[in-house]
């Protein structure tokens, strides 16, 4: 599946050029002329990456990259800006407001080309981190559960069987014992869910001796 690449310039012709150039490399190319039909194509298509005129009318590339930056769904999309601006200074105010590279028009198609496989290169590994990120994060909630909680659960329902066994005997006046066994653990439980759910910061311990694998520390108050 082609990149998305998003080309937001009040120039028709950077525009046309742009388009042509990308599409002929097999990135799907969407179009707009400021940064509030920009920033409106973004959320709607979600684009891998950004190239942005920084003077625009309605809305300038600064103030578009500031708000593709803050919002929480486009925030790590690759922002490139355009500027006839070259100085110290004024990359820095481009740098403040969230840009992650530049380039100084006129520019060379064959340098931003370069520049844009970098961002990409750059997007999928932030993808490729987010991803694995989020697997590690599942799998220790997992042994976190199985450690936690199926050890309680074990004895809930060994206490079940044992009880079963015991109705229509004598042995039927035992089932305080049993029955307050069975509370104590259905407590565990409870106990280690509402933990879960009232996480503020998350902590760690090893799931086991001399093992990488790491489970939440469920230890501390709720």
């Amino acid at each position: 599946m082609p990149a998305t690449i998003l080309v937001v310039d009040d120039d028709i012709y950077i525009r046309s050029f742009l388009q042509k150039r990308l599409t002929a490399l097999n990135y799907e190319v969407l179009l707009a002329e400021n940064g509030a039909e920009g920033l409106a194509a973004a959320r709607e298509r979600r684009p891998h990456l950004i190239v942005s005129d920084w003077m625009m009318p309605v809305m300038d590339g600064k103030e578009f990259c500031q708000r593709v930056k803050n919002d929480e769904e486009l925030r790590y999309t690759y922002f490139i800006l355009l500027t006839a601006r070259d100085t110290a200074e004024d990359k820095i105010e481009g740098m403040e407001y969230g840009a992650d590279d530049f380039m100084t028009k006129p520019f060379n198609d064959k340098e931003l080309v370069a520049r844009i496989k970098v961002g990409l290169r750059i997007t999928a590994l932030q993808q490729e981190l987010s991803k694995y990120q989020h697997e590690k994060a599942v799998t220790e909630l997992a042994v976190t559960i199985g450690h936690e909680i199926n050890n309680p659960l074990g004895i809930i329902m060994l206490t079940l069987q044992v009880m079963k066994k015991k109705i229509g005997t004598e042995r039927e006046a035992e089932f305080a014992a049993d029955i307050e066994s069975l509370m104590a653990n259905g407590n565990r439980v409870a106990d280690i869910v509402k933990r879960l759910c009232s996480l503020d910061e998350l902590q760690f311990k090893p799931y086991l001796k001399n093992s990488d694998l790491q489970m939440l520390d469920l230890t501390g108050k709720p």
